[in-house]
């Protein structure tokens, strides 16, 4: 079976061409001479050359005569992610060609190659070649937002959804832009159809509990659940572990909130008891009561209700959520005295240090 060879596509700025031999720039007979010289040298192979010559580019797609087509090849490159590979043949073609798929895919690899403000240009180009093409709009409201450009990045990001309207990656985009403009009111319905359109988008999933946090006490609640329930889903995930984080800073300012900002007493009391109790344990006891405790709290502690009541197969006895995020301060401490707990009980265990009586 005989493989299909790939086809040769590149682009050369006109400054860097050999001069000698050619007529003055800038006249038709310059252009001629051009096209002739790389037409003329791929005929002598045996392949199929199309030269375009404009006011700072020379142009060329050519094709052996049993070669690859020349856009299945590129998109080829960047199904398979290569990228780098790809840029400098769609860079060739959508200067040649009026293709809106070419013109986006232009963008979205500039885009991805982390070069957005680059990506705007073939993408704007790839909406106006084809007002229909959704993908584009969404590409270009992202490259518009990593820019810096939220109008204009709303702006395409509705139009991707009046033209997808079940399209949930246009819509957690749009919310998320709108969260990031101080919006968050306006993004909330579309983070929730977003998330209901991809139950099994982490990122969607996580906007939509961010974006509820981010409208206040009034809705705290709500993206209580929604983290808890992000955790369940992705604990492996990076969405996971932020979650986790944003329901330790809520339980955080719902305790300094119960006691308007001063001492929780009832923290100081119990990891006076855990300082007790742990006394009587070696370190590696310890260390497995911590992370016990840690696991057990990935779904959040009821840190406010006394009567929600934990068991712990390291340490005998029933336990309020506070006693345990305070016995995990104690028993993290104990292992790494200047470190950060991350259970918000520094100052806390700071009195219950100075409060313990010596024996």
């Amino acid at each position: 079976m005989t493989t299909r060879q790939a086809p040769e596509i590149f682009q050369i700025p006109l400054d860097d061409l050999d001069p000698a031999g050619l007529p003055p720039r800038g006249t038709p007979e310059f252009e001629q001479a051009v096209i002739g010289r790389y037409a003329l040298d791929y005929a002598a192979r045996g392949w199929q050359a199309v030269v375009a010559v404009d006011d700072a580019f020379v142009r060329v797609v050519a094709v052996p005569e049993r070669g690859v087509e020349p856009k299945a090849y590129v998109l080829g490159l960047l199904q398979n992610g290569f990228l780098e590979d790809a840029l400098p043949v769609l860079e060739a073609l959508d200067g040649m060609l009026d293709d809106a798929e070419l013109a986006y895919s232009h963008g979205l690899c500039l885009s991805e190659l982390g070069r957005p403000a680059e990506a705007v240009a073939p993408l704007q180009r790839a909406v106006e070649l084809d007002p229909t093409h959704a993908n584009a709009f969404i590409a270009l409201g992202v490259a518009f937002a990593r820019t810096g450009r939220a109008d204009e990045a709303a702006n395409a990001l509705r139009d991707a959804v009046k033209l997808e309207p079940e399209n949930a990656f246009a819509k957690r985009n749009l919310a998320a832009v709108l969260m990031r403009s101080g919006r968050a009111a306006e993004a909330l319905p579309f983070f929730r159809q977003a998330a209901s359109l991809a139950p099994t988008d982490p990122g969607a999933q996580l906007g939509l509990a961010q974006c509820l946090e981010e409208l206040g006490p009034s809705h705290v609640k709500e993206a209580a659940e929604q983290y808890k329930a992000v955790v369940k889903r992705f604990p492996d995930h990076q969405a996971g572990e932020m979650a986790e984080e944003a329901l330790t800073r809520i339980g955080h300012e719902e305790m300094r909130a119960a006691v308007d900002g001063g001492l929780r007493m009832d923290a100081v009391m119990y990891m006076q008891a855990a300082q007790d109790r742990f006394a009587q344990l070696d370190q590696a006891k310890v260390g497995q009561i911590v992370m016990e405790i840690a696991l057990l709290g990935r779904n959040g502690l009821e840190i406010n209700k006394p009567a929600v009541r934990y068991t712990l197969q390291n340490l005998e006895g029933e336990f309020s959520g506070l006693a345990l995020l305070a016995y995990m301060h104690v028993g993290f401490r104990m292992f790494d005295a200047k470190g950060d707990a991350g259970t918000g009980l520094d100052r806390e265990y700071e009195a219950a240090v100075k409060m313990r009586r010596k024996p």
